[in-house]
């Protein structure tokens, strides 16, 4: 018997909470990692050696780790619906057997060409940090067997609706690499090399508990002929390009900005952290939790309810992200001065940053929305067409960086990210609603789009004046930035609250009666017990 509609929402709630939940507190701990890297070793040929052998396990773990979490849900889910557990549980037996036999092979090559690797990413890398860069490799290059286990895993704990351990992993690793960083203080960057290892592997090793309770029992099967093993080729082939794609992309727009003004290269990485930090907590968190539904209700064909999840997972959202968005465009040097500026990071570093990340701004409503969209093609099985659209939005890109980067510099790179994000998310939404002949269609939401973008524009409003006022009193150290940044932000969403609910947004209207009644609920609970 399937869900109900409402155990649906209870149950996608719940988990989007659990999941913004730990991904809040390791977005947080990503950052402490940083301020420990810089505190013990600065910004040294160790640093250097690190970073550069830290480089080959984050570039394959950004292309497989996402392709095998987003890839897992849909394939189990439609095997479970098809065949049944026994079967589908024999299909991941001989995937994890097949990725096993794939990723030794990679370690195996790859440890006694390290140094080979290290040229590639870092050719000017003076001879005596490249040798230490290639030792730190040798020690950090098993680990993505761990990492890409894991991420194999989290999709198919995600598939069978438990989402806290998958969202814990990325905790874990970060907590037991601050850990290695810290312990280098006494013995050297390689704690740091092999922290990394043992945060990897500990986020694996957090998942096989919760499998085991699950029904996953692995057992060595090699069966390439699996008819399963062409479907899971099918649909990640695609994502993998994808992925790769959007690596090949970082990799080209870090070389456009080495042409421009020293400090460029760090100002955009810097902005592009922070404005990336909504679409990992919010829409990623909102994603993943969606997507198990999603996969669930295109195999049993119940196309009804998988359109009205993705549309209302679309519409909470441009509700979450739309004031945010303008709140980082308009608060943008603030937010700089809170965060970074201390130490070396002088008044040139924050005006660079601000820049960048006030045009990084114009782009997060796509940025958090195309993941949801793009899960809406993965959850019936198209991975096709979110890479054709990929390659469409990289390209564009490409050409509108060459057109910006004279006018606005290192801003003109940030701002033609955000643009190709728009572009992407309004070309997928087309696409979607013409792959389910209509039944996708983002019509109904115009009106209180409409009414989410001026209450949006009153929130810009309201705490740039805010902002602006306070600036004479609150104008210097952390803490009154901090205090003024605060102030100015929550004036801005309590004017975007208020003005959405007056305009009557449906579903803003119905997120505020739901909180209502759960914190009362609680307020009860409490009363009748005490």
């Amino acid at each position: 018997m399937g869900r109900t509609m409402t155990d649906t929402k209870i149950t996608v709630a719940r988990a989007t909470a659990i999941i913004i939940v730990f991904t809040v507190l390791s977005k947080i701990l990503g950052f402490v990692r940083e301020m420990a890297l810089a505190y013990v070793f600065g910004a040294g040929a160790a640093t250097d050696a690190f970073l550069v052998a830290s480089t080959i396990p984050a570039i394959i773990f950004a292309v497989l780790g996402g392709a095998l979490t987003a890839g897992a849900v849909p394939l189990f889910t439609a095997y479970r619906a098809r065949w049944g557990e026994k079967e589908a549980w024999r299909l991941f037996s001989v995937m994890v057997t097949a990725l096993l036999v794939l990723l030794l092979g990679f370690v195996a090559l790859g440890e006694p060409l390290s140094r080979q690797l290290v040229w590639l990413i870092a050719p000017g890398l003076p001879q005596g940090t490249a040798e230490l860069a290639a030792g730190l490799t040798r020690v950090v290059l098993p680990g993505v067997i761990f990492f890409s286990l894991a991420n194999l895993y989290y999709g198919l704990l995600n598939a069978n609706n438990i989402f806290g351990p998958p969202a814990l992993g990325p905790v874990l690793t970060n907590v037991v690499l601050i850990t290695g960083i810290l312990a280098g203080a006494r013995f050297g960057i390689a704690a740091a090399a092999w922290g990394t290892l043992a945060g990897y592997a500990a986020a694996y090793a957090l998942q096989v508990p919760y499998l085991r309770r699950v029904g996953f029992r692995y057992r060595p099967a090699w069966d390439i002929k699996h008819p399963g093993i062409a479907e899971a080729g099918a649909m990640l082939g695609p994502v993998l390009v994808g992925t790769g794609l959007g690596q090949i992309y970082l990799i080209i727009d870090r070389i456009l900005a080495s042409g421009l003004a020293q400090g460029s290269i760090s100002a955009l990485n810097y902005a592009q952290k922070v404005a990336l930090l909504p679409q990992g907590v919010l829409a990623g968190a909102l994603a993943t939790a969606l997507f198990p539904l999603l996969a669930e209700r295109a195999a049993v064909q119940s196309e009804a309810d998988y359109a009205r999840a993705l549309v209302r997972g679309v519409s909470v959202t441009l509700i979450m992200t739309l004031p945010l968005a303008v709140l980082l465009v308009v608060l943008a040097r603030p937010t700089v001065e809170v965060l970074f500026m201390r130490g070396a990071f002088d008044a040139r570093a924050a005006a660079m940053t601000t820049l960048a990340l006030a045009f990084f701004g114009v782009g997060m409503v796509g940025q958090c929305i195309n993941p949801i969209l793009t899960r809406g093609f993965y959850a019936r099985q198209d991975s096709v067409t979110p890479l054709k659209c990929a390659v469409v939005a990289i390209g564009l890109n490409l050409v509108l960086s060459l057109i910006l980067i004279h006018p606005l510099k290192h801003g003109g790179l940030a701002m033609a990210n955000s643009l190709a994000a728009t572009f992407n998310m309004f070309q997928l939404s087309w696409l979607l609603k013409r792959s389910t002949g209509g039944l996708v269609s983002f019509a109904g939401m115009r009106r209180d789009a409409l009414k989410v973008l001026v209450a949006s524009i009153a929130c810009g409003l309201a705490a740039g004046l805010m902002n602006a006022g306070l600036a004479g009193t609150l104008a210097h150290g952390t803490a009154a930035v901090f205090a003024r940044l605060l102030a100015s932000g929550g004036a801005g969403l309590f004017v975007f609250g208020v003005t959405t609910w007056f305009l009557g947004v449906t579903e803003f209207r119905a997120l505020v009666e739901k909180v209502l009644v759960f914190a009362f609920r609680g307020r009860h609970t409490k009363a009748v017990t005490g």
